[in-house]
């Protein structure tokens, strides 16, 4: 059977919308949102610990690598939005200072020995 000129038009229409939304293209991924509390866990020693760095050197601004995105996970995992980009600069400070202050630590802003101890917990 023949299709008219009319029909095999509606027909080229019909299928149109679904051919064009095979065929576009994916939409743009969002940037990868900080570790989130899921991702932090306990590990043998009892500590948390969210995957970058298990030791609790000091670690204050200016730093950056593994232990500070360790550190920025910890605040998130904690309540505390932060994000997660390795480098240890005025908002992770801030978070940290705000973190100190709720748990009633000394309030400087910078991550010792007694700091990690609370936010291993």
């Amino acid at each position: 059977m023949r299709l008219s000129l009319l029909a095999a038009g509606a027909v080229a229409v019909a299928l149109l919308p679904a051919a064009a939304a095979a065929a576009a293209p994916a939409a743009p991924s969002t940037v990868r949102a900080p570790v989130s509390a899921g991702q932090c866990q306990g590990h043998l020693d009892g500590g948390t610990y969210c995957g970058y760095d298990r030791s609790n050197a000091y670690t204050e601004r200016g730093d950056a690598g593994a232990r500070v995105k360790e550190l920025q996970s910890l605040l998130n995992y904690h309540g505390y939005s932060v994000g997660v980009d390795g480098y240890f600069g005025a908002s992770t400070e801030d978070a940290v200072k705000r973190f100190q202050s709720h748990e009633h630590l000394t309030v400087d802003g910078k991550v010792g020995e007694q700091t990690w101890g609370y936010l291993r917990v």
